[in-house]
C-alpha cells in the first residue's frame, strides 16, 4: 500500500466556531502521515484558543493580505508529497485519506478529486454534492451552470507549484477556479466517485453572504477568471466564447424570471421595485 505524506493547509480568520470539527476531521482520518497546516490571518474571536490545544498542528497567526496569500503561505510550508486545501469551515469525511493516498500510486496522477456534502452551520447535510465534471474546457464554461466541483475534495501533489504556479492572490473567490484550470491544462486529473469532503454554506459563509444577490460577486469573478482563457479577439475560439456566454446568461435569467418562483433574478426584482413602491 502507498502511504505518501499528506499536508492539509486551513486558511482561517475569526473561525473559531468550525475550527475544532476541521482539526477532528484530519485527526480523525486514521492515516500514518499527516501534518495540518493552519494559517490564521490574527483571529482575535477565540480560534488561537483552539489551535493551543492541539501540539501536532503546525500553525501561525498574523495580518495577511487575503485568503490567496494565506493559502500560498500554507503550501510553501508543507513538506507532503499530496496536499489538500480545507478551509476552515468545511471538513473531511471519516477515513478518505487512504482512498485518496491509493489513486496517487499511479505516478502518472497529478490531481485526485471527489465528491461531498453540502451541510449548514449545525452539519446537518442539506444536499450531495458531485463532481460533474473538472475539465478545464467545463470550468472555463461556467455560466452553462452544468458544472460543479467540490473543492475541499480536491488533492495534488506537491510539486505541480513548480509547473503552474501558485494561487493568483488578486482574486478573492476564483481563486480555486483558476487554479484548477490551470492543474486541469497540464495534469492527468483522478475523479473518485465518492464523498470526500463536506462544504459548509451558512449566512455567514463567503459564499452565502452573496447567495440572494442577483448577480453575485464571485459570479463576476469567474467571468474574470474565465475571460483569461477565451483567447484574442482575432480568434475564432473568442467569438465562440462571447456568443456561447451571451446566450447562456440571457437564457438563464429568462428563464428563472419567468418559470422559477423561487430564483434570484425573480427575487432580486421584487426587492427592486418594493423598495421603489416604498419611496
Amino acid at each position: 500500500m502507498y502511504f505518501p505524506k499528506i499536508s492539509i493547509v486551513t486558511p482561517s480568520f475569526n473561525q473559531a466556531q468550525f475550527i475544532e470539527a476541521n482539526i477532528q476531521s484530519v485527526v480523525s482520518q486514521k492515516y500514518s502521515d499527516v501534518e495540518h497546516i493552519i494559517i490564521d490571518g490574527g483571529s482575535t474571536d477565540g480560534t488561537l484558543d483552539v489551535l493551543k490545544k492541539y501540539n501536532h498542528l503546525h500553525w501561525i497567526s498574523e495580518p495577511d493580505r487575503g485568503q490567496s496569500h494565506g493559502l500560498n503561505k500554507g503550501f510553501k510550508m508543507a513538506a507532503g508529497e499530496i496536499i489538500g486545501w480545507l478551509n476552515s469551515d468545511d471538513t473531511f469525511c471519516p477515513n478518505v485519506f487512504q482512498l485518496v493516498a491509493s489513486k496517487f500510486e499511479d505516478r502518472d496522477v497529478m490531481v485526485v478529486y471527489g465528491d461531498g456534502f453540502e451541510v449548514d452551520e449545525n452539519d446537518k447535510i442539506i444536499r450531495p454534492l458531485y463532481s460533474l465534471g473538472a475539465s478545464p474546457e467545463v470550468l472555463i464554461r461556467y455560466w452553462k451552470w452544468k458544472y460543479e466541483f467540490v473543492q475541499p475534495a480536491f488533492f495534488f501533489r506537491r510539486n505541480v507549484f513548480d509547473e503552474i504556479g501558485y494561487l493568483d492572490e488578486r482574486l478573492y473567490y476564483a481563486m480555486d477556479c483558476d487554479f484548477f484550470i490551470r492543474l486541469g491544462k497540464r495534469y492527468k486529473l483522478c475523479h473518485v466517485e465518492k464523498p470526500i469532503a463536506n462544504f459548509r454554506l451558512y449566512p455567514e459563509s463567503k459564499t452565502g453572504k452573496h447567495f440572494l444577490k442577483f448577480l453575485p460577486d464571485y459570479i463576476w469573478e469567474m467571468h474574470k477568471v474565465s475571460y483569461r482563457y477565451w483567447g484574442k479577439p482575432s480568434s475564432l475560439k473568442y467569438y465562440s466564447y462571447l456568443f456561447s456566454f451571451l446566450t447562456a446568461i440571457g437564457y438563464s435569467f429568462l428563464k428563472n424570471l419567468f418559470f422559477s418562483p423561487t430564483s434570484k433574478s425573480r427575487a432580486a426584482i421584487k426587492r427592486k421595485f418594493y423598495r421603489n413602491d416604498r419611496l
